[in-house]
């Protein structure tokens, strides 16, 4: 299996109501969850050298197993254990819900702006130079100011294209992107800018980034910083300074949540849906508009709808957890169906229409609310189908489209509305209303208006623990996020703002 993991930014409408927050926290969670090794994504590959980018999620499945009516990839138990029995029941009571756990906008940490080594408050990018404005540096060479003092590293120049160049023959080539040699602050930069950023030896697309790191780290590690912070480390301990002390580090608020979420970018999680890698104009699709490759059918509309209802309408016991008082939790979704990856937490949800509807209007409604093309007036995809429900729902996810001086602000006080997303589906039930899957449909009451076979999401997933595939459990090592990053360090530094704020 392999993911595309990207990101992009959103519409954005506000939601209708909000509750209050609390904090959790997913680390030291308890044993819970079965191995189910790790599952690569995939950012981009360049077929002339033979390079793959991108990283990967340690998957974790929740037990106990069990079967359910919906295929294997998308057992909503497999994204929360919860998620099923009673809570596969329709409920057409439960009309909307919004998380308990605290939530805030940030920034995605684009690629084409060297990921978490953007100098993102200042207007020196010259990397060699470090003492012009030193507090406002780039998040990472704070990093390695403080960690690890005196280790300076050298890149070379390097000259590259972008994929799409990468694809034609040398000769047709747009003139490639050039970037000088540079001496940086230590190892943490130098990795940063040779994975995320512009040293990576391929012009990243644009929509690379660092969302599905914010992502989890927001849903997993509740709050926000709430002050800058200067600190030093004393012995192996990050401890805040006092007014005035020389050798200190000034971390902002912006710089400690672009560390957590290269601790996030490669982590462990549970996860439900599927995607394929094949581009849209290559999709070969049936009668009905479906994807013919099951592979390439993405999200079955019923996992999403008992995740929505699940999770944020009647609440689920928190992953970090095997006991104790429910709550309405986030989940992450990759927001879009194509190649391109967008992760965001959703937040909220609401259902606006659900209504029972005969067998022949269900077969009409996947049909796009014709009767031409396909076998419009029976509906064959699930035989074991007795009752058809039509839906329309929305759901709101937070921004990660915060820059400038808004990233000075405290979370809590980054004025950002929500995004929001429409979703179109006819849910198949058995004759006890027990939820047994679902199509994707275009919205039905607009003509030429959303179709939900397209815009919906690819898959859903929930950060269990920042330890990914290959990393201790400090998350140092691995491969696919900074192996020179501390949770605990940053963490610390975490906990730090925190205070007093």
């Amino acid at each position: 299996m392999f993911l595309v993991v990207g990101c992009a930014e959103l519409d954005q409408e506000p939601p209708r109501e909000s509750v209050a927050v609390a904090e959790s926290s997913v680390n030291g969670s308890p044993s819970r969850f079965l191995e189910g090794g790790p599952v690569p994504y995939v950012l981009g590959f360049s077929p002339e050298t033979g390079q793959i980018l991108g990283g990967s999620h340690q998957l974790l499945i929740p037990r106990p197993l069990g079967r359910e009516a919906i295929d294997g990839a998308n057992l909503p138990s497999n994204l929360h254990p919860e998620l099923r029995g009673a809570l596969l029941q329709l409920n057409t009571s439960l009309r909307g819900g919004e998380a308990q756990t605290a939530a805030f906008p940030s920034n995605w940490w684009p690629q084409r702006q060297n990921g978490i080594a953007d100098r993102w408050n200042s207007a020196n990018k010259n990397y060699s130079d470090r003492t012009s404005d030193p507090d406002n540096l780039s998040p990472v060479e704070k990093y390695d100011l403080l960690v690890h003092p005196g280790q300076p590293q050298s890149l070379a120049g390097i000259a590259y294209w972008s994929p799409e160049d990468l694809r034609r023959p040398p000769h047709l080539r747009n003139p490639a992107y050039v970037q000088p040699a540079v001496t940086v602050a230590g190892p943490a930069t130098r990795w940063e800018l040779q994975h995320h950023g512009l040293y990576q030896g391929i012009y990243p697309e644009y929509w690379w980034g660092h969302c599905n790191g914010w992502s989890a780290y927001v849903t997993a590690e509740g709050a926000g910083p709430r002050r800058d912070v200067r600190v030093k480390l004393a012995g192996s301990t990050v401890t805040e300074c006092a007014a005035g002390e020389a050798g200190c580090v000034l971390f902002r608020m912006a710089d400690i949540e672009a560390l957590m979420s290269e601790l996030y970018f490669s982590d462990s999680v549970t996860f439900s849906g599927r995607r394929c890698e094949t581009r849209a104009d290559r999709t070969l699709r049936d009668l009905y508009g479906r994807p013919v490759d099951p592979a390439c059918r993405d999200l079955n509309p019923a996992t999403m709808h008992i995740a929505m209802t699940g999770l944020l309408g009647t609440g689920a016991t928190p992953l970090n957890q095997t006991s104790g008082p429910r709550k309405r939790l986030m989940f992450i979704v990759d927001h879009t169906w194509d190649v391109e990856v967008w992760s965001f937490p959703v937040k909220q949800f609401s259902i606006d229409v659900i209504e029972e509807v005969g067998a022949q209007e269900a077969a009409r409604l996947l049909c796009n609310g014709a009767f031409h093309g396909a076998d419009c007036y029976n509906y064959r995809l699930n035989p074991n189908a007795r009752r058809f429900v039509r839906v329309a729902a929305r759901f709101w996810m937070i921004s990660d489209a915060v820059t400038g001086e808004t990233l000075l602000l405290p979370p809590e006080r980054r004025d950002v509305p929500l995004s929001v997303s429409e979703l179109h589906y006819v849910l198949e039930l058995d004759g006890n209303l027990t939820i047994l899957g679902g199509e994707w449909i275009k919205n039905p009451s607009i003509v030429n208006g959303v179709n939900g076979k397209e815009l919906h999401p690819d898959y859903l997933w929930m950060p269990v623990k920042a330890q990914g595939a290959g990393e201790d459990s400090d998350d140092l090592g691995g491969a696919e996020d900074n192996p020179h990053i501390s949770y605990a360090k940053v963490k610390a530094l975490l906990t730090l703002s925190q205070r007093g704020g």
